[in-house]
């Protein structure tokens, strides 16, 4: 083993190799049945030194000095063999050996009768070398990583298997570290299935007339609550492009973090988000602007379901209004006041009835206490000018467009709902961002982002409370549209949404039918995010 140990001072990279054959050819030798084909792998340190200088650049990860014990592998073909979630396990003999003379030590696998296939062709899809500790340390690099580039075959490996005989295929590997994970070209949910979660971000950059576009933006990623912990993720980066309409687009950054503990320990992850330029809206000061801890159980809380992940959405800039208060031309926030109309609009179409209850009730008692001074404690005009409705048609666009009036003073108005089943989506997918709109949601959002644009500064403010009623695909749709619509996604980019406006605010995940002084506090909660002073 001193041969190994050298190469791991001066390498820091293994391949997996065939016993007793070349890279250019395999051994094929007869088996006991002739009606079956029996598989097996090799493996041996090749000297990479002599590609340093073309490579030098990479960074790859350390290796340790763990000693092989099994090979977890996937095939697919003529018959499949294991799967990411439970591959094959196979085991490797313990002792090495210089067994074809070239003056290097070979592992080798283990007889294994899972490995005794029908003949015919077949695909390696996924290779990983463990310890007898379960420490994964070794791993073939799949796809069209940047790792590829270190190996002579990355996987998947084509090969074909004939009756009668046993072959050994050579697997090239590289030394992993979780750090690297998503570097070998596999996505961390094949490598550890019941030990990852899925965090996306999405961010916004608002100018100083708040006009929005698709933030471009790098992040870092630590365990632990400071950026003193072990690095999961550095440096990823979204991109901003202009699309075939000619209006930028951005992508949104996803990263697998580990969940060690899993269900019953909390698992810290420190966050650092930087601001980059950008061809959609120029130079900007290159510099963190978001740094914060997040724990796996709020992470989960994003997800929705087996198949769909919220967002973790930031704006940044003067011109958004959850960062900055939204500025008249004299630089005075919104108020409330006697002359403040606030509509909050329920949807009634039978869904979430019992949400209404105590919505009254809180517009009765909580809400006027907390409001009733700004309208000069005079109970006559708060109940005059705050009012719960009830509104069966679903139209979210139209409740926010205050049903096309324009009362004195100026306007608040919020929708609690939960789906436009027909009106704006339909009642199962698949549907996204990318499917067409409905007319009558074409009509409301055009209708609405006229008025406007007629509206004086600081006359109307806009919410949408999105109510997480469960049991139904429609409820998760309407949820998705929301997001589309504030984000400007898809379909609901431009003048069909409202990721350029300033005068919106939203609230997912809202409880149905819960206290009244649940909504008092979100009500409250979602004024001030606006600008309102209370």
């Amino acid at each position: 083993m001193k041969r190994f140990k050298n190469y791991l001072m001066y390498m820091a990279v293994l391949a997996m190799l065939m016993t007793a054959c070349s890279k250019d050819e395999v051994d094929s030798i007869p088996t006991d049945d002739p009606e079956m084909a029996t598989l097996n792998f090799g493996a041996v340190l090749n000297d990479l030194l002599e590609d340093s200088q073309t490579r030098q650049e990479m960074t790859l990860p350390d290796c340790s000095e763990l000693v092989p014990s099994y090979v977890h592998v996937v095939l697919s073909g003529t018959t499949d063999v294991g799967s990411y979630e439970e591959p094959l396990e196979v085991g490797v003999n313990p002792t090495p050996g210089d067994y074809d003379d070239d003056g290097t030590e070979e592992y080798f696998t283990v007889e294994s009768s899972d490995l005794e296939l029908v003949p015919g062709p077949y695909s390696l899809d996924y290779f990983a070398v463990y310890d007898e500790n379960d420490v994964l340390i070794w791993l073939a690099p799949y796809g069209e990583s940047e790792y590829t580039t270190w190996v002579g075959s990355a996987l998947p490996m084509d090969f074909d298997l004939g009756a009668g005989t046993k072959k050994y295929v050579d697997v090239e590997v590289l030394c992993f570290d979780d750090r690297t994970v998503n570097e070998f070209g596999y996505l961390f949910f094949d490598l550890h299935p019941t030990q990852a979660i899925e965090f996306c971000i999405f961010g916004n950059y608002c100018d100083d007339n708040g006009r929005h576009y698709p933030a471009e933006y790098s992040v870092n990623i630590w365990s632990g609550d400071d950026n003193t912990g072990d690095v999961i993720h550095s440096d990823v980066r979204n991109t901003v492009e202009m699309d075939a309409n000619g209006d930028y687009s951005g992508t949104t950054v996803c990263v697998a973090l580990p969940d060690v503990g899993g269900e019953d320990t909390v698992d810290n992850y420190y966050v650092e988000i930087t601001l980059l330029n950008s061809d959609a809206y120029g130079d900007v000061t290159e510099e963190v602007i978001r740094s914060f801890t997040l724990t796996d159980v709020q992470v989960r809380s994003l997800f929705d379901g087996e198949d769909a992940l919220d967002y973790w959405h930031f704006r940044e800039g003067v011109g958004c209004a959850t960062d900055t208060p939204p500025l008249t031309d004299n630089g005075t926030p919104p108020v409330i006041d006697v002359d403040t109309n606030i509509y909050i609009y329920f949807d009634s179409s039978g869904s979430m009835d019992a949400t209404l209850s105590p919505l009254q009730e809180m517009r009765n008692t909580l809400l006027k206490d907390a409001l009733i001074a700004l309208y000069d404690n005079d109970e006559d005009a708060y109940d005059d000018k705050v009012k719960v409705i009830s509104v069966p048609d679903e139209r979210t666009f139209n409740m926010l467009n205050i049903q096309g009036e324009t009362p004195s003073g100026n306007v608040i108005a919020m929708v609690f709902q939960d789906e436009a089943e027909y009106i704006y989506h339909p009642t199962s997918g698949p549907w996204d961002q990318n499917s067409p709109r409905t007319a009558t949601y074409d009509t409301d959002i055009t209708t609405l982002r006229s008025r406007l644009n007629s509206f004086p500064a600081n006359y109307y403010r806009g919410i949408i409370f999105q109510v997480e009623t469960t049991g139904h695909e429609a409820f998760g749709i309407f949820k998705s549209l929301i997001g589309y619509v504030e984000n400007g996604t898809g379909n609901y980019s431009d003048s069909f949404g409202l990721s350029d406006r300033t005068e919106f605010g939203y609230n997912y995940e809202v409880t149905p039918s819960a206290s009244a002084s649940y909504y008092a506090d979100l009500i409250v909660d979602a004024l001030e995010d606006l600008g309102y002073e209370l």
